[in-house]
């Protein structure tokens, strides 16, 4: 049985302006579900409390209709793994290093590794089409390359959901297709739960099965990303007039051309 996610009236505050109203919503359990909306519209922040690095104002969440509170950290690391926007890079660590500490939720800290972790490493490794570079130094990889090495460390963390923040900008187009590709194969082989902040709208239809918008704080729209993301809604929400086209049975969202 998938894990469900769910999160209910929730809020944020901070310094007396409102960062997030009260919203609620529920993760569909197999799917990829894309947070989407303008800049400043809350998708980080509550990818951030989902996450438990921001505490809501009001409100909570839940796994499997347990309020998040009632577990141990730990117990969440086993269940949920999070890839943030942006990450650290320590000079002394190989790639191979990085890796294994997605398997720290699982074991000790003076436990050595096991069989089974490394195993997980390995596979980590070889879905983030990574593991030729394994002994190579972090500082030594580009943008990309590093991207995929800290999506392996989210995928040996070997979680039934997977979040990431924004996972595909600063990248060029080639490590943004296999970024998207890598994502889209451990939901439809592995069953993996996905949450995702994404800015590319096109790229949020072509890869995800659901969507959520949110603008100014608020959960605007909900649902499958073809009754979500239409250029109706998208010229509202992001004011700016845009078209739907079809290009090859793709639907693809443009902006208008100003005249």
């Amino acid at each position: 049985m998938k894990s469900t996610l769910s999160f209910h009236d929730l809020s944020l505050q901070i310094g007396g302006k409102t960062i997030l109203h009260p919203v609620s919503g529920e993760f569909v359990p197999g799917a990829i579900t894309a947070l989407i909306g303008p800049n400043g519209s809350g998708k980080s922040t509550l990818l951030a409390i989902l996450n438990q690095l921001l505490t809501p104002t009001q409100g909570e969440v839940r796994l499997n209709q347990e309020p998040l509170s009632r577990f141990y950290r730990a117990e969440l690391a086993k269940q949920m793994a999070l890839m943030p926007q942006r990450n650290p890079v320590p000079s002394t660590l190989t790639v191979e290093d990085l890796v294994a500490f997605g398997r720290h939720p699982h074991r000790p800290w003076y436990r050595r590794l096991s069989s089974n972790d490394t195993e997980l490493i390995e596979w980590a490794m070889e879905e983030s089409g990574i593991i030729h570079y394994r002994k190579r130094l972090l500082t030594a990889l580009s943008g990309g390359e590093l991207q995929r090495c800290w999506l392996a460390m989210v995928l040996a963390q070997d979680t039934p959901m997977v979040m990431l923040d924004e996972p595909t900008s600063w990248l060029d187009i080639h490590h943004q297709q296999a970024l998207l590709n890598i994502v889209r194969r451990l939901n439809r082989q592995y069953g993996k739960t996905i949450i995702w902040v994404l800015h590319d709208l096109n790229q949020a239809l072509e890869y995800s099965d659901q969507a959520m918008l949110l603008n100014d704080g608020n959960l605007v729209a909900a649902g499958s990303v073809d009754t979500v993301i239409t250029a109706d809604i998208v010229t509202q929400v992001y004011q700016t007039p845009v078209r739907e086209h079809d290009l090859d049975g793709q639907r693809i969202l443009w902006t208008e051309a100003a005249r």
